[in-house]
């Protein structure tokens, strides 16, 4: 396998897919140096966004107001905002590996809340944090007022536990299923009684509200807090062994190979939960690049979105449509369906949502109509009536510049676009677009089922 093929699969897994301005240095730049431009993070910058932001103070005033429109109105821009900036963020720096792994991060310590000061101070925990210490990354996660809020520890006190936080941070966050009890989970709730968060959004841990007595936890006995049960929680090796099995299958395949996580977890745990060094294990790894991994991985609707506009330079004159895709598709940013996170694998393809996939690539070039429903989703809907997404060729708002990518249409594109190329692909689209121009042929393979895959 050449140094492009190699590259195209590495920027596809620590990125979201390869970029028109860089075409040339996948060519000639070695796996090894691309990988270190792609995981650089030295030039930390928050995510920007255009509605003005407020600080807590302000919000908070807005929230004691009887006319609550102002304040939805606030909540449902800046979200948008926040959503469409880290989306932009994804598209644009050339640091890809800080935005998939924030990504990684957001699916799996999953929040869904209205108030957007939150759901962004949460963001940026991952991007900032996410290629860190994993240790660190649990508590600055555990003590953020989107998680407190999302699963209710507000309401957890001595005098009536709340046990959604405790059950969800073994169950998904930390441990996995079969290694921890149901007694584990009702004392670890009594451990965090008192955990939240004041009216401006600061952690507080509310002694009044802690209980004081003893507990036994995954076979230990104390007065443990809070950071007392992470801790423990930490020096199980089956944590590192959950958390590697996860990054692997979302990184590298869906099927994990048990004996290379087995290794991989082990490292991890060595490191003290040093996550760049996990995911320098993996991306510098000749087994990275076996025949099973290449192609091996169904785009998710954000990646599949995203690496569509690192290839094709385009303007958008209503934004909304681009993220109205991923929303038709079934992810949408700081929307997860539940706790759980979003699904991965096959459960992202069915009759449907394959179609659309396919069409989305003609839509975007103004060759196709688009009139479709979003899927009813009560969990994140609540019951509320969604609108019907409507882009015809007169109404459409996404300008593609050709004009930009003419080095790209005189490339072999089959090789360019396609995790694994083949030949009855490469006949079928060839006699399809006799007669056609190179865009309609680059439209035309990534209309294919093919191109779902990375």
């Amino acid at each position: 396998m050449n140094n492009f093929l190699k590259n195209k699969h590495l920027v596809s897994r620590a990125g979201f897919g390869i970029h028109h301005n860089d075409i040339e240095k996948y060519k000639n730049i070695s796996p090894k140096n691309l990988y270190h431009e792609l995981r650089d993070i030295s030039d930390y910058q928050i995510l920007h966004t255009d509605v003005q932001s407020i600080m807590p103070e302000q919000y908070q005033e807005m929230s004691k107001s009887t006319d609550r429109k102002p304040l939805n109105q606030f909540n449902k821009m800046y979200n948008i905002d926040v959503r469409k900036s880290w989306h932009n963020q994804m598209i644009n720096t050339p640091y890809q590996l800080r935005e998939k792994m924030a990504l990684f991060w957001h699916g799996h310590f999953a929040t869904r809340i209205q108030q957007p000061l939150f759901n962004k101070e949460i963001i940026e925990i991952f991007r900032k944090d996410g290629l860190g210490n994993f240790k660190n990354l649990v508590f600055e996660v555990s003590k953020s007022s989107a998680m407190l809020n999302f699963l209710n520890n507000q309401q957890n006190k001595k005098a009536k536990p709340n046990e959604n936080f405790a059950r969800e941070l073994m169950e998904l966050f930390t441990l996995g299923r079969g290694n921890y009890t149901e007694k584990d989970i009702k004392e670890s709730a009594r451990a965090f009684t008192g955990w939240s968060y004041n009216q401006l959004g600061e952690f507080v841990d509310n002694k009044k509200n802690h209980d004081s007595g003893e507990k036994e936890f995954l076979g230990k006995t104390g007065n443990f807090n809070g950071s007392d049960i992470i801790n423990i929680i930490l020096e199980k090796p089956e944590c590192a062994e959950f958390i590697t099995k996860k990054i692997y299958q979302f990184f590298v395949n869906e099927v994990p190979d048990e004996k290379i996580v087995k290794s991989l977890s082990q490292k991890f745990y060595k490191s003290n939960y040093d996550i760049m060094n996990l995911m320098d294990e993996i991306f510098l790894s000749d087994w990275f690049y076996s025949e099973k991994n290449i192609g091996a991985k169904i785009k998710s609707p954000v990646e599949l979105i995203v690496g569509i506009r690192r290839i094709l330079p385009m303007d958008l004159q209503n934004r909304d449509t681009i993220y109205n895709f991923e929303k038709l598709l079934g992810q949408e940013l700081l929307q997860p369906p539940n706790v759980a996170g979003w699904p991965s694998g096959i459960a992202w393809i069915d009759s449907s949502t394959l179609l659309l996939r396919m069409k989305i690539p003609a839509v975007m070039a103004g060759y196709k109509t688009l009139d479709i429903e979003p899927k009813s989703n009560d969990d994140v809907n609540m019951g509320k009536e969604e609108k019907k997404v409507v882009v015809n060729k007169k109404q459409n708002t996404i300008t593609i510049h050709w004009e930009s990518i003419g080095n790209i249409l005189n490339e072999d594109l089959f090789n360019l676009l396609l995790s694994n190329p083949n030949e009855k692909v490469e006949n079928m689209i060839t006699q399809f677009n006799a007669e056609k121009s190179k865009k309609h042929l680059m439209i035309s393979i990534m209309s294919t089922p093919e191109y779902q895959l990375c």
